[in-house]
């Protein structure tokens, strides 16, 4: 039998160490990690796909109503339902739809705003908000502010509109006072629709939505956030025993409801209620924009929860007007007050009566961005002093920053300095509304 022979060479390839072992074991057990993060991956956008198609697809039955009053029903998807909710609409009730054309500049047929609302946007570029603060009894609006959102512009111009203004054609209360509208307008029609139809006629302007809170719930909200740091320019009365002294201070949630409600004191009557308001505004946005997105996120829950407000908003525009709002800067925030004087008499009432030649123009400057402007003739304000009789001029020209109200400016004030007290324009008492029977109510 044959015998193999040995080679007398010797291999170069060296036994594998112990290391080398190791290190092809890590490759392995790398290589495999790998693969099983490319597979959850994988199957994670796989489920986000799927998801999103089925979030997106029309599968939700939604009611809609027509322009003459009838309904049909829309498919949606899950996604645009979620946003489209209006989980705070029930304390009011949704606003029937604004059949009014709205003639637009030419110019401003392209305005795309670029955010995302909701279908029942009247006018590409802007959003106005309605927001009214009730008595006790809920049924007189005596905080009466709107709200318009320019988009476009990156602006908001806030209307003052005092609670005695005189709007005889949309209540049937023989002071013919505007926050009387909301309980003893149109039975007809819902009450805060009868308000919206109201500020949106003698104005001019489109009402997208509106909020609602009451008096109660404004000593809840303040009481949240841990009260608004403020600078009183002068003591206030509200009675006997509830008074706030001048100076800066932090007003805890009752004391925030004295300073918005109380006229007793004021010269001007309500009026000086209407600055001590705008004064209020200011020091809340003040407060709001330096609270953290983390504190300012768990207030709106707990706002929510609670159910301190009314409002139609949906869920998508509140966000979106949330981070509008987060950006501005308190110049970029003009208040305005509807112009006129004070009629110490009517019918034994105090109302003010509206100045529409200067109203026209202030509407037209501020509130109508995209809109051809309002002819004098086009509003239906009943002006108790007619435009030949009027006895002042100090609150035609109001418009201040919010910054500028924070460092003490208040409406009309440069003016009266300019406007020699005669005995038309003397500024008293009676002339502004002041009420011995109202002392220390509202």
């Amino acid at each position: 039998m044959a015998k193999h022979k040995k080679s007398g060479k010797k291999s170069n390839v060296k036994p594998a160490s112990k290391s080398d072992k190791k290190d092809s074991r890590k490759r392995k057990k790398s290589s495999t990690l790998q693969e099983k993060i490319i597979i959850a991956v994988s199957i994670i956008v796989g489920i986000i796909i799927i998801a999103v198609m089925v979030l997106n697809i029309p599968i939700i039955a939604v009611t809609k109503t027509n322009n003459d009053g009838s309904t049909y029903t829309e498919y949606v998807s899950i996604l645009k339902w979620v946003k489209s909710r209006q989980p705070l609409v029930e304390k009011e009730g949704i606003l029937s739809k604004d059949t009014n054309s709205y003639e637009l500049k030419s110019e401003a047929e392209e305005v795309d705003d670029k955010r995302d609302f909701t279908n029942d946007q009247i006018i590409e570029g802007q959003f106005t908000v309605l927001c009214l603060g009730f008595d006790e009894s809920r049924s007189n609006s005596d905080v009466m502010m709107l709200f318009h959102f320019d988009i476009v512009n990156d602006k908001i111009n806030i209307l003052q509109i005092p609670r005695d203004s005189f709007v005889p054609d949309y209540t049937s209360s023989e002071n013919g006072k505007i926050n009387s509208v909301y309980t003893l307008g149109d039975e007809s029609l819902i009450p805060i629709q009868r308000t919206v139809d109201a500020v949106r006629d003698t104005f001019g302007i489109p009402i997208d939505r509106y909020i609602t809170t009451g008096c109660d719930d404004i000593v809840d909200m303040v009481d949240l956030i841990g009260g608004i740091p403020i600078d009183l320019p002068e003591d206030v009365f509200y009675s006997y025993d509830k008074i706030l002294y001048a100076g800066e201070q932090v007003l805890n949630g009752e004391q925030a409801e004295l300073f918005v409600r109380a006229r007793k004191g004021y010269i001007e009557g309500d009026i000086g209620r209407v600055k001590a308001q705008r004064i209020f505004l200011a020091a809340a946005m003040e407060k709001a924009l330096d609270m953290g997105t983390v504190e300012l996120t768990k207030f709106l829950t707990e706002v929510y929860n609670k159910g301190y407000i009314g409002t139609d908003l949906t869920l998508q525009e509140m966000s979106i007007l949330s981070d509008f709002g987060s950006k501005m800067d308190l110049d970029d925030v003009t208040v305005h007050m509807v112009p006129g004087e004070a009629v110490d008499d009517y019918n034994g009432y105090s109302v003010w009566s509206i100045h529409k030649n200067a109203t026209v123009d202030l509407l037209n400057e501020y509130f109508r961005p995209y809109q051809p402007d309002l002819t004098y003739d086009a509003l239906p304000i009943t002006e108790i002093v007619e435009s030949d009789y009027q006895t002042t001029g100090i609150y035609d020209d109001t418009q201040d920053t919010l910054q500028e109200i924070a460092d003490g400016a208040k409406p009309g004030e440069s003016k009266k300095a300019n406007e020699p007290a005669t005995e038309e324009t003397g500024y008293s008492r009676e002339e502004y509304g002041y009420d011995e029977e109202d002392d220390y109510g509202y």
